[in-house]
């Protein structure tokens, strides 16, 4: 029996300040965790490395002795949250010793080409962020500055515990499988909704008209206001620019400080989806907290609606299924009182995405129709295209492949009409699901290759789930 080679060893040095103690430990699970399963099959051992593992060294700076495991680990990962870390009077020109830490990884990196770098910003909600300390600016503006220089991209964490363990166990695990390139780490830009943007542009025109006749009738307090909000209403529209330019950090910033001084719901609205858009749910739920409250929770009002409908989204990306059906039907509620279809349709829809994952497939196609019925005497064909795609996800579900293909080649030609990019690729790959079922694989790569296509082009992360499919869909010889 030949011998099996010796294991190679993956040393891994984390670096963060001291707010980040929890973090540590959990770097140390997921070590252990690797090590006891996936590392031993991949015959690696990873090392964790951090200054808990420095040897008291007489005679020496400690920050050298640190700094030498730096030079020689394959991997340096930073996590940061609100702190910039300790200060450091013996490390200029770094004002801290983790900076210090990061920029000798860095520097090591850019002459030798090791440590492979990650970088986590655990989430830290809007309201700190609206009135930071010292630190916690130090905190944000290096965030800015590693998107201004893309020299190392970076994810963030969120609260809970397993969120950090299951990153170190991705990007670990890529890294030893020379797969990192198949992980998420763009800065992805942000194109927000057109609806919100066109909002906000008619409110500009109405507030502009406004602020003349208060000219004209020399009211100046309400001139004054009026220019106020013209200002926050430009600043918000820049915001949305600095998302689609994938300056995501810079747009934040914005609309954090314009969310904190306005109550423009035009405003809170483009904000809510730049938070959603870009994971930070706290920061979502705040604000339609603020936008309820601005609306009146008991107003049947469009604005109240829409703020239960969008809360039911958050719940359920939450996982909280019995608050987002709560939260739908209120927004049902009021939508039917007012005779709105429109809203109708979307809340129908979001039920019926709801019941589909409780595994109720007759309520979801009930709710599914109901929404579909609408759309198409309004003639709205996105809203089909997406009521098409859902029901052809529940039909595979039951079984019923033919109807299934019908109704996403449905879905197909509608998002092929419209250009929607985003709605083809989806299509294209539920198409690819249903043809490995049937064991049609040839067809089914053909969709899966138009899929990744297409989400390339959008920078989409669904790309990554989709090359998987594709890597799956033949036997490994």
């Amino acid at each position: 029996m030949p011998k099996k080679p010796d294991k190679r060893n993956i040393s891994v040095f984390i670096a963060s300040p001291g707010d980040l103690t929890a973090e540590r430990k959990r770097f140390r699970n997921a070590i252990n965790q690797l090590n006891a399963g996936f590392a031993d099959g991949a015959n690696v051992e990873f090392e964790a490395l951090g200054w808990e593992d420095t040897l008291a060294s007489t005679g020496r700076r400690n920050q050298s002795v640190i700094n030498e495991d730096i030079d020689r680990c394959d991997v340096f990962i930073l996590v940061m949250h609100r702190r910039w870390g300790q200060e450091a009077p013996d490390a200029a020109p770094y004002s801290s010793y983790t900076e210090e830490e990061f920029h000798r990884a860095l520097e090591h990196w850019q002459n030798k080409g090791t440590p492979e770098i990650f970088v986590f910003f655990k989430r830290i909600d809007a309201a700190s962020e609206a009135d930071a300390g010292p630190q916690l600016k130090k905190v944000l503006n290096f965030r800015r500055h590693l998107e201004e220089t893309r020299q190392v991209l970076y994810r963030y964490i969120d609260d809970h515990e397993q969120s950090f363990i299951d990153e170190i166990d991705l990007h670990l695990r890529a890294y030893t499988k020379g797969e990192l390139s198949s992980i998420d780490q763009t800065r992805d830009t942000v194109i927000l909704p057109l609806l919100a943007l066109d909002e906000v542009k008619r409110a500009k025109e109405e507030v502009a008209k406004h602020a003349q006749l208060a000219k004209d009738a020399k009211q100046e307090v309400e001139t004054a206001q009026l220019k106020i909000e013209s200002l926050q209403l430009q600043a918000a529209e820049e915001a949305a620019n600095l998302a689609r330019d994938g300056l995501l950090e810079h747009a934040r910033q914005k609309f954090i400080e314009l969310t904190n001084e306005t109550s423009n719901l035009r405003i809170l609205y483009l904000a809510y989806e730049f938070f959603n858009r870009t994971g930070d749910l706290e920061s979502a739920f705040e604000l339609l907290e603020r936008w309820l409250n601005l609306s009146g929770p008991d107003n049947q009002s469009t604005n109240t609606a829409a703020a239960y409908g969008n809360l039911g989204i958050l719940y359920k990306t939450r996982g909280d299924l019995d608050r987002a059906e709560e939260m739908y039907q209120k927004s049902l509620t009021i939508n039917e009182a007012l005779g709105r279809k429109e809203g109708m349709a979307s809340d129908y829809g979001n039920l019926g995405n709801l019941y589909k994952i409780r595994g109720n497939l007759d309520r979801a196609e009930e709710m599914y129709q109901k929404s579909l019925t609408i759309e198409e005497a309004l003639g709205h064909k996105e809203g089909m295209a997406s009521d098409y795609g859902n029901l052809g996800i529940l039909y595979k579900t039951r079984g019923d492949l033919d109807r299934a293909e019908e109704m996403y080649q449905k879905s197909l030609t509608i998002n092929e009409a419209l250009g929607r990019k985003e709605g083809m690729a989806n299509d294209y790959g539920n198409l690819g699901n249903l043809y490995k079922i049937r064991g049609n694989l040839d067809r089914a790569e053909e969709m899966y290759q138009k899929s990744i296509e297409l989400f390339k082009k959008l920078g989409s992360p669904n790309t990554t789930i989709v090359s998987q499919w594709l890597e799956d869909l033949r036997p490994k010889k």
